[in-house]
């Protein structure tokens, strides 16, 4: 398991966790909004029924009273006793009830009000009992009015209890609203806090997985078809190659054997002539081969820094020849697998480009070998870069963008495929060459290389 692949599996887990917690705290948000609406609808129900009930229940039960009381002595066969002692009844009852339930202070101060003008009532209620002699004789008008002004006090204290119940009701309306709003507040934010913990997933599958695997598609695809063309090339290379390898054997043999008995000097200038063109076409030939059908690599454990200082003591003589100054930077160790033969081909040809990009007077290349992040292969990935820098000329920007094709050439003695084979060899390692060059200020050609954790078993010298 690579690096990249724990550190996105850490910021994948952590945000699944992320987002089971919000979906957990959404889930009981919701069970307690929907429990908590459903007591409130059961309270504001009740609440509504009471408001409605409370005083026309007391009122009712003192109109009647009162109506039997009136009645009383007018009929022998009427009922009222049994109406005022049913009454009566009830209304201690309900008061009992009312003081004993959950009131507010302002509702419990006026049901003891009620309670004890009741009370007076019922008082003055037995003395008109005895002094009727237990309900045989009508009311006299002192005393109706006396009983009617009781009434009228015991029933404005009962809508006063209903307006105090009013209230309460208002009230607890207004605290259940101020609660179902922040609920509703705390369930968007929890549907934020969702989408955030979505979209983070989202974002993090796209740059880490998604994404990735779109450019490594679209770069496979690139290199299929590439890989296509090299190989009807290299088909078609490997029989012209070897139509032509035929008759320019033949003319070599036939050349050799003609320079041999001449006599004529100008005759032999011009046999030598007609070799070196022979030998050229041969190059080219090789070099068309050599970048159709590269060798197979023969990967195997390099270290390129002490890699780095054999091959610069390699081309150190024909630098200085050259009247070219080398540096070479391998102070960084790295490892890693690759085909020796086949890199020291690809560091030859760019430091052969980088001399002749001096156009025969003085300059200065270095040799370095580095570490580098790639993020194109990672946030974390990192790659081995073996580098060649020159103080030349640079590269003019109009041909940067063909600088790798193949048979394009700026020499006139060139084939165009220097530079098209280099690529080809890097990418047999599994690496990729770059450049960075501007006008008067030099270029920078860097083979980028893939690490491996070597084991000491796996190197080989």
């Amino acid at each position: 398991m690579t690096t990249l692949s724990r550190a996105f599996q850490r910021r994948l887990i952590l945000l699944l966790a992320g987002l089971g917690l919000t979906l957990l705290i959404c889930g009981v948000l919701a069970v307690a909004v929907q429990r908590d609406a459903d007591d409130k609808l059961q309270r504001l129900a009740h609440a509504e029924l009471e408001a409605t009930s409370l005083a026309r229940q007391f009122r009712g039960a003192i109109d009647d009273l009162h109506g039997a009381l009136l009645r009383i002595g007018t009929d022998a066969s009427d009922d009222s006793a049994i109406v005022i002692k049913k009454r009566r009844q009830q209304l201690v009852a309900w008061l009992g009830a009312r003081l004993a339930g959950e009131l507010s202070e302002s509702e419990r101060r006026i049901a003891r009000q009620m309670a004890e003008e009741t009370r007076t009532y019922f008082i003055k209620l037995d003395a008109l009992q005895v002094s009727t002699h237990n309900w045989t004789e009508p009311l006299n008008r002192d005393t109706v009015v006396m009983f009617d002004d009781t009434v009228d006090r015991l029933q404005s204290t009962a809508d006063d209890f209903a307006a105090a119940h009013d209230e309460e009701v208002r009230a607890f309306l207004g605290a259940s609203l101020n609660s179902l709003l922040r609920m509703r507040n705390l369930i968007f934010g929890c549907l934020v806090l969702l989408l955030a913990a979505v979209a983070a997933v989202a974002a993090l599958l796209y740059g880490d997985v998604v994404r990735p695997l779109r450019e490594q598609l679209v770069d496979s695809e690139a290199l299929l078809a590439k890989r296509e063309k090299l190989a009807a090339l290299g088909t078609l290379a490997t029989g012209v190659a070897h139509e032509i390898r035929n008759p320019l054997t033949a003319m070599k043999a036939r050349l050799y054997t003609l320079r041999r008995t001449l006599l004529v000097e100008e005759a032999r200038e011009d046999v030598a002539a007609l070799t070196g063109e022979v030998d050229r076409l041969e190059r080219i030939v090789r070099d068309v081969l050599g970048y159709a059908r590269p060798a197979e690599a023969a990967l195997g454990q390099t270290e390129l820094a002490a890699w780095l200082r054999e091959f610069a003591v390699f081309v150190g003589p024909e630098l200085a020849e050259a009247g070219v100054e080398l540096a070479v930077d391998a102070s960084a160790p790295v490892t890693v697998k690759i085909d020796a033969n086949q890199l020291r081909q690809i560091m030859l040809n760019l430091v052969r480009n980088a001399r002749e990009a001096m156009e025969g007077g003085p300059g200065r290349i270095e040799l370095a070998v580095s570490r580098e992040r790639d993020p194109s292969l990672g946030k974390s990935a990192e790659v081995a870069v073996l580098s060649v820098t020159d103080n030349g000329p640079g590269i003019p920007a109009k041909i940067q963008t063909r600088l790798f094709d193949p048979f394009f050439t700026t020499k006139s003695t060139g084939t165009g495929l220097g530079l098209s084979i280099v690529a080809r060899l890097v990418e047999n390692q599994s690496g990729k060459i770059t450049f960075q060059s501007a006008p008067g200020s030099g270029s920078r050609f860097a083979v980028r290389l893939p690490l491996n954790k070597a084991s000491p078993q796996d190197s080989r010298p």
